[in-house]
Parts: structure tokens; C-alpha cells; sequence
């Protein structure tokens, strides 16, 4: 049964990910009002703005990089900048270097408790039989079972069937940044080394309260907007080092074709971002700061840079002084 959820898993997402994508970036459609609104909520963040920090305390030095995990054409003139920087560090940290995620396989089947259901729950006896029809209706155009994906946990099927289509999904996801900055590493011969290790970022979103996973996974059924437009916006905040306009956008706009307040959907992304965010960037923190060498290279997902739980300002709180770079 592993090995049928396993391949279901990729199976959906390839298919997913090779659909047509129709999402476009918010923000230049934006009224001069919201668009000022926009920046004074970004402004209240810290380090709201950069893909590219360099951390210094003491003789070390640490560049601080912002990825993007799905690749773009874009980030070659990135890799021309961060080229030469990285070839000179004495350490490049990733999330997980691709040795780690060679020694999972398949992630359901070397964690099985982060994606199945507790033993004796169902996903189908926690939804409605509207829910449930509506789910299998979706799971028939990819020949999923609905025994098969009764067992999975909520945030599973909503990470795998209901992200957007536009530039690779989940698992899937198409290389980005961190693959070039690794390949870079590895030609130069300077030594690699994950964050975290295998599993955390799947634990992060297990660690969700399950009333949560379902209700994200409701709505997700439910919305007939899908996540194209959020996956496009945050693309081009990105190439303007500005993910978190396209965070804070995405608090006003998802789900709001949804009979569901705005408290309720920015309650339940910070709940996502508690864990697949703060909580691993807390746990990051130790790793990096035990490393004596002078010239360190960090390339992270780019959300987690910003905010008062994000590495710059954790760094910060550390005594290290921050400054902008190119990227």
C-alpha cells in the first residue's frame, strides 16, 4: 500500500504540474491606494525586502540568500552574481543537500507517519459526503482510488492536488536556485552541508493542527480561483526581491471567492508558516551558529528571510550586524 500511495503522489503531481498554467502576478494590477497599503504593510515587517543579506560578526561573515526552488531563466544573471562568492565560501549550507534527498526515495515510504492518517481515522469520516464526492470527483481524472487517498493526512492531499500548475508542484517541483548554487559548490569543491535533516519539512506541515489541515483543504475544493494567480505573484515578487508583498497579498486574496473572513485565511497561513517557517528556522539557528569557519554561504527558501521569526532577524538578535547585497 506504500509503494501504490508513493507512486500515486507522483503520479498526480506530474500530471499537475504539466497543466496549463493561467495565474498572473497581482501586483502590477494593483489601484495606486491598495499598492500604497501594500508598502506600509510590508514596511512593519522586517527585512521585508532582499534576497541577498550579508551577516557579519567578529571576523566571520555570512551571506544570506533567498531561492526560489522551482526553476526560472531569470536566475542566470543571479548565478553570475553569486558565482564568485560562493566558490570563495568556506561552507555552503542548504536546506538539504541532494546526497540527504537521495537517501529518502520516497518520502511516504521512508515517513509514513507524517502523511498517513492515525491509526483508525479515515480522511473520508472527517469530511462531508458533499467534501468527500467533490474530492473524488478531482481524484477520478487522476486514476486515485479513494482508499488510497482516505489514508493520507489532509495536508498531504491539499499539497499534492490543490497547489497551482505553474512552474512545477510538490514534490515535483521543477530545480531552482538551490540546485544551481549546489552545482556551483560541487565544482569548486567547496564543502556542502544541509540545515536540517530528512523529514523536517514534512514534519512541519504534520505538525499541523489536523482541524486545520482539513479546513485548508476544504477550501482549496471549494475555490474556484485555484492557486495560479498566488504562485505567479509570488514568482515576480521574488525577481523584485519582495516576497513579502506577495505574502501579504496573499492574506487579502486567497479564498476570497470563499464564504470565509480574512481573519479566519490569515490565521490559517500563519499556522502554516508557525511551522514550516519559525519553526524550522528556530531549529536551523544552533546548526549555523556553532560554525567557526570565516566565510559562510546560507541559501534558504526566500520566505524565510523576512518577518521577526525570520534568519535575518535571527541573526540579529545574535549580534550580528545586517547589510543588503546584490542579487
Amino acid at each position: 500500500m506504500l509503494r501504490l500511495l508513493s507512486a500515486l503522489l507522483f503520479s498526480i503531481a506530474a500530471t499537475m504540474a504539466n497543466a496549463r498554467c493561467e495565474g498572473v502576478d497581482l501586483r502590477p494590477h494593483l489601484s495606486s491606494e491598495t499598492r500604497a497599503r501594500l508598502e506600509r504593510e510590508a514596511a512593519k515587517v522586517p527585512f521585508a525586502y532582499g534576497n541577498h543579506w550579508i551577516a557579519t560578526k567578529g571576523s566571520q561573515s555570512i551571506h544570506v540568500v533567498g531561492t526560489l526552488h522551482i526553476g526560472d531563466k531569470r536566475m542566470r544573471s543571479t548565478m553570475r552574481k553569486l558565482k564568485p562568492i560562493i566558490k570563495s565560501a568556506d561552507l555552503v549550507f542548504l536546506e538539504r543537500t541532494t546526497s540527504q534527498m537521495a537517501e529518502v526515495g520516497s518520502p511516504i515510504k521512508a515517513f509514513p507517519k507524517l502523511f498517513l492518517m492515525p491509526q483508525g481515522r479515515s480522511l473520508q469520516t472527517m469530511m462531508s459526503q458533499k467534501d468527500w464526492e467533490q474530492l473524488n470527483f478531482k481524484l477520478a481524472f487522476e486514476r486515485a482510488s479513494p482508499e488510497q487517498v482516505a489514508r493520507l493526512q489532509p495536508w498531504a492531499v491539499s499539497y499534492i492536488m490543490l497547489g497551482s500548475r505553474c512552474g512545477g508542484l510538490g514534490l515535483t517541483s521543477f530545480k531552482g536556485l538551490d540546485s544551481r548554487i549546489e552545482a556551483i559548490a560541487k565544482h569548486a569543491r567547496v564543502p556542502l552541508s544541509g540545515l536540517e535533516e530528512n523529514g523536517i519539512g514534512y514534519r512541519a506541515m504534520s505538525r499541523q493542527p489536523m482541524k486545520d489541515q482539513m479546513r485548508l483543504l476544504k477550501l482549496g475544493l471549494s475555490s474556484r480561483k485555484g492557486f495560479d494567480d498566488h504562485r505567479m505573484t509570488i514568482f515576480g515578487a521574488y525577481f523584485d526581491e519582495a516576497v513579502t508583498e506577495a505574502q501579504i497579498l496573499g492574506n487579502w486574496t486567497l479564498f476570497d471567492d470563499m464564504d470565509v473572513s480574512r481573519a479566519e485565511v490569515t490565521r490559517l497561513r500563519r499556522q502554516v508558516d508557525a511551522q514550516l517557517l519559525d519553526w524550522r528556522n528556530q531549529l536551523w539557528m544552533p546548526v549555523i551558529l556553532k560554525r567557526q569557519e570565516k566565510n559562510l554561504f546560507i541559501a534558504v527558501g526566500a520566505a524565510h528571510l523576512p518577518g521577526r521569526n525570520g534568519i535575518l532577524q535571527l541573526l540579529k538578535n545574535k549580534g550580528y550586524s545586517l547589510t543588503r547585497a546584490a542579487f
